[in-house]
């Protein structure tokens, strides 16, 4: 063991000993292999293709490193092509890079939580930002990412807080989930129209985002994708766009109106839910699909115009703005806990066509006094082996002996008769 020893620190002193060491280093306990140290940057050659590939080696790289295009060893001349995975990983007093043109691939989490680096100049030829590059890279202050990049990968810049600026060229196409995750200093957004795919959670937390423009290329918002953006105040979605995913604008508190395209076809679970500053929202006829809580908690929301056939459950859940609603027709179902919580709710109009209504469904509305019921037949629950006790929560916590029903002369005996309409203090004809 003893020779093996000695064999390798012989060994390790002839690959480093090629070019003189600067100070750009700290010793890793832990390394990666390397075939050269070269003025302080660790190298793997090949001396069949004559190219150089930086790695991390056995250092912790800080200060400004400036990688050559080419570099030597033993007399060969060789080309540097590429940045190894985690190459600078964790090299926290790291503070600017400049990698030269020659390279044309970056390895994933090359950067990784560098938290003191402040710059990257990045080569021209690069087409793909890995996955994971600048997690964590607190103190980056931009990324101006050269023309031919076609993809961003996974949590790319997720958690640069420092960043307020990033460059995406034309000829973009993908943009990976997690890719600017709690970019806290983002402000503006501009998509190029070359863009169309982005990833879940691509923008969630960018709590500095005041304005964003998407390119008319996509078709579909992903999941949270700008969740807790609470300064996003202008947002155009485009024409072309069919499907906003489950909490797409989730607690986005500084929204107030929204503009939704005409090609929407589907919103997902809790779109809009705690989006407060919200006042008014239409939905475009030709939605044929909307999830669960859209419009839950925005307690500031006093309009939406839309023709749904159904209300889904928790959909105005604590709006505590709405004082009068009316259930557009067409509606055959309110769900469970639809407006739950919508505690100055005092006047309701019901369509002719609802036929069930869940239990829960205008829980805790506790200032209606009015409701005016259009059909002829009085909705039901929407199982047939309900009991008048599962009737009643209905209208949970809500004292009907002091509010008025108004339903079709010729309906009134039936409601007088059926639960919860008959808890009603006062039952009257349509006049």
């Amino acid at each position: 063991m003893k020779y093996v020893i000695q064999f390798m620190a012989v060994v390790l002193m002839v690959l480093c000993s090629c070019g003189e060491s600067l100070d750009i280093q700290e010793q890793r306990l832990v390394f990666d292999p390397f075939d050269a140290r070269i003025d302080g940057i660790c190298y793997l050659l090949s001396a069949d293709a004559r190219t150089a590939v930086v790695t991390a080696g056995d250092v912790f790289y800080r200060d400004n490193v400036i990688i050559p295009e080419t570099v030597a060893c033993e007399g060969v001349t060789y080309r540097v092509v590429a940045i190894a995975p985690k190459a600078f990983s964790g090299c926290e007093n790291l503070r600017s890079v400049r990698i030269p043109d020659s390279v044309t691939d970056i390895g994933e989490s090359a950067f990784l939580e560098c938290s003191g680096l402040e710059s990257i100049v990045f080569p021209k030829g690069l087409s793909t930002v890995p996955m994971r590059m600048c997690r964590g890279c607190y103190a980056l202050r931009e990324a101006d990412l050269p023309p031919h990049v076609r993809s961003i990968g996974f949590e790319a810049f997720s958690n640069c807080t420092s960043m307020t600026f990033v460059t995406l060229s034309d000829g973009l196409e993908e943009i990976g989930s997690n890719a600017f995750y709690c970019c806290t200093s983002l402000t503006s957004l501009r998509l190029p129209a070359s863009v169309r795919s982005i990833g879940w959670q691509a923008f969630t937390g960018c709590t500095g985002l005041v304005s964003v423009s998407l390119p008319e290329g996509l078709t579909r918002l992903p999941a949270e994708c700008f969740a807790h953006c609470s300064r996003l105040a202008e947002v155009n979605i485009p024409e072309g766009v069919v499907y906003l995913s489950e909490h797409c604008f989730t607690k986005c508190v500084s929204l107030t109106r929204l503009t939704l395209p005409q090609s929407l076809r589907s919103i997902d679970r809790g779109v809009f839910e705690y989006c407060t500053g919200l006042t008014s929202m239409m939905v475009p006829s030709g939605v044929e699909q909307i999830g669960p809580l859209v419009f839950s908690e925005c307690n500031h929301l006093t309009a939406v115009d839309w023709h749904p056939q159904s209300i889904p459950e928790g959909t105005f859940k604590r709006c505590t703005s709405l004082t009068g609603y009316t259930v557009p027709e067409g509606v055959t179902r309110i769900y469970a806990n639809a407006f739950d919580g919508c505690s100055n709710l005092a006047s309701l109009m019901l369509p002719a066509t609802l036929e069930a209504i869940d239990p829960g469904a205008f829980k805790d509305c506790t200032s209606l006094r009015k409701v005016v019921c259009l059909g002829t037949s009085p909705p039901q629950l929407p199982f047939p082996t309900a009991t008048a006790e599962d009737a009643s929560l209905v209208f949970e916590d809500v004292d009907l002996s002091r509010a008025v029903l108004h339903v079709p002369a010729s309906a009134v005996p039936a409601y007088q008769q059926s639960y919860p309409w008959r808890l009603f203090g006062r039952i009257e004809p349509l006049t």
